[in-house]
């Protein structure tokens, strides 16, 4: 038994208001696997991530993970024989319950020649990062080899941050003045006027837009060689634009913290920090000024270390405050920091380039798609971004009441957005 992290605890608090943002790596492969073969990869996969084993328990000082004492089996599903489609629709539509279950489970699915593998966490216990390096240990047992890289069993920030020293100090309070300015750079950036359209009764919904690897070539060449994240960021800000008349515009994102702890390393845990950045309206005339905005940002904000600040900063506060209480605390500070924000522009977690970590599966590995995590309550669609085979997908994530109608009508702005013409 140990303590949960703050994001862990913020995450479950907020779960009656945006849910419990289940994320799901659906893999197809050529081959299939048992169901033996999978309860023993998973076996070794929690034993490399202690938190996968155990379930969510609230507590009145502190919540804890407890270990569940179910046998593994019962987080393994396999079928033969199904209609893998509407399997799959079955699977993402559910999650593990936190408070009861193990935060993983495991579907293989197998119709006819085909085969699929559903790798499902609770955003509770892992973010977009460490839905990639549970995979990884997974892929890597699955097919009997070596992990690359070392797997770090614990979670908190100290393995988070360590390699970060002293002499950051200076740049993290000036980090730490941004996260606290925050919220009102936002409230300065304009306000959405022309809402996504509501579809009462709608289910949640998934689209796929991929940008294949010769129109990310042509974007960073039309951009000066500007990073694809900063590109994407440029890219939703003309599309958040053009939903408003006047104003700043802001794009929130997320930021492995990983890349400070010193060395690569494999974790399960819940380290990103969000930041935002509010590009002026005069540098959105064109992809090419934008990004140039988007850089100057993202540079600022690395080298002031405002991703670790995102997170210390409460992570202080709320070390004097009983989980209890904080857990109530959660839905009182949402509007200001959920609402606010997705009120004015467009929200992507960038979980990075996947190809590494689905080496494993070799010439077996077909496609994947993440699904998830569906954030209900905001009336946006939540965007995925992953790096894939040189390509880069972007996965439209619709909670209820918004349907497939937002995330075609997304689709085509943030491609126009980008300049990317397509029939």
């Amino acid at each position: 038994m140990f303590s949960v992290e703050l994001v862990d605890m913020a995450l479950f608090g907020a779960r009656h208001r945006h849910g419990d943002m289940c994320i799901h790596a659906v893999i197809d492969v050529r081959r299939s696997f048992s169901r033996e073969e999978l309860e023993r990869a998973l076996a070794a996969t929690v034993e490399a991530f202690p938190v996968l084993g155990c379930r969510y328990e609230p507590g009145l000082w502190r919540d804890r993970w407890a270990p569940v004492a179910s046998p593994l089996a019962d987080a393994v599903h396999h079928e033969v024989g199904c209609d893998l489609e509407a399997r799959t629709t079955f699977w993402v539509g559910g999650s593990p319950a936190a408070t009861r279950e193990r935060p993983v489970r495991l579907v293989g699915l197998t119709e006819g020649g085909r085969h699929r593998l559903i790798l499902s966490l609770l955003h509770v216990a892992v973010d977009g990062a460490g839905v990639a390096a549970v995979g990884h240990v997974l892929a890597a047992h699955l097919m009997g080899v070596p992990c690359a890289l070392p797997v770090e069993r614990r979670r908190g920030l100290g393995a988070t941050l360590e390699g970060l020293r002293w002499f950051h100090l200076p740049a993290l309070a000036k980090g730490l003045v941004y996260a606290a300015a925050r919220p009102l750079h936002h409230l300065a950036a304009a306000r959405r006027a022309r809402a996504y359209p509501a579809a009462p009764g709608a289910g949640i919904s998934t689209r796929l837009l991929v940008i294949t690897e010769a129109e990310l070539r042509d974007l960073r060449a039309r951009c000066g060689g500007a990073t694809v994240n900063d590109i994407l960021v440029a890219g939703l800000a003309r599309a958040s634009a053009a939903r408003s008349s006047s104003g700043p515009v802001v794009v929130t994102y997320t930021m492995d913290l990983r890349r400070y702890a010193g060395s690569a390393r494999l974790m399960a845990s819940n380290s990103s920090g969000f930041l935002s950045a509010v590009l002026p309206r005069s540098a959105l005339g064109d992809l090419a000024g934008a990004a140039r905005a988007a850089a100057r940002i993202t540079k600022g904000q690395r080298e002031d270390l405002a991703g670790p600040a995102s997170v210390l900063g409460p992570v202080a506060l709320a070390s004097v405050v009983p989980h209890a209480v904080a857990r109530r605390l959660v839905p009182r500070v949402a509007p200001l920091l959920v609402d606010l924000p997705v009120d004015r522009g467009l929200l992507v977690t960038n979980v990075g380039r996947l190809d590494d970590g689905l080496r494993a599966f070799g010439d077996e590995l077909l496609a994947i798609r993440i699904v998830g995590p569906f954030v209900l309550g905001v009336p946006i669609p939540v965007i995925v971004a992953f790096g894939f085979r040189g390509e880069l997908h972007l996965q439209l994530l619709g909670g209820p009441d918004l349907g497939d109608r937002v995330l075609e009508a997304l689709e085509g702005e943030i491609l126009e957005a980008l300049g990317i013409g397509r029939p």
